[in-house]
């Protein structure tokens, strides 16, 4: 039973240390709102909140706005829906995309609380948004070239038919 404890202590410990060293927020939420895991990381996500989160509540952990923006998906994954919610932090202006799980021991069984991965796509947003400008100025481009093809044509019809109308005697 002590050597169970032991390695059960370690892999533990090993867990933690894994998820403390990822590049994004990891979390669990009970049914009542309250935080009871935490890898530590949403202080470096969102920087103003705070770094031990564990029971504190959604609105206290995250504040006010936030936890309102993000609720309604929370709400769904305690229904066993699960969903993905990507904002902008009013704070830091990050653009941050958060995947809500449902928690449950068993697929009949009911949830317990939702898992929530918080990272930062801020510079694939900014990326995206530049990709998008780009797209718009080519097709803007190919538009002003094509109508300037056309008004050319054009202007070489009635420049040719001045040419004809100069010739005839009037």
């Amino acid at each position: 039973l002590e050597q169970a404890k032991r390695e059960l202590t370690e892999i533990e410990a090993r867990t933690r240390l894994t998820t403390e060293m990822m590049p994004a927020h990891i979390a669990r939420v009970d049914r009542a709102g309250i935080y009871t895991y935490t890898n530590r990381r949403l202080s470096a996500l969102l920087p103003g909140r705070p770094k031990e989160i564990t029971g504190l509540s959604f609105e206290n952990a995250l504040g006010f706005e936030t936890a309102t923006r993000l609720r309604p998906n929370l709400s769904r994954a305690m229904r066993g829906e699960a969903s993905v919610l990507e904002f902008t932090d009013t704070d830091t202006g990050r653009r941050i995309r958060t995947a809500f799980t449902p928690d449950r021991a068993a697929p009949d069984a009911p949830i317990d609380g939702v898992y929530l991965l918080s990272t930062d796509v801020t510079e694939e947003a900014q990326a995206r948004a530049a990709l998008a400008q780009s797209n718009k100025r080519e097709v803007a481009a190919q538009m002003t070239n094509g109508l300037a093809h056309d008004f050319a044509n054009l202007l070489t019809i009635i420049l040719g038919l001045q040419g004809r109308l100069e010739k005839m005697p009037l």
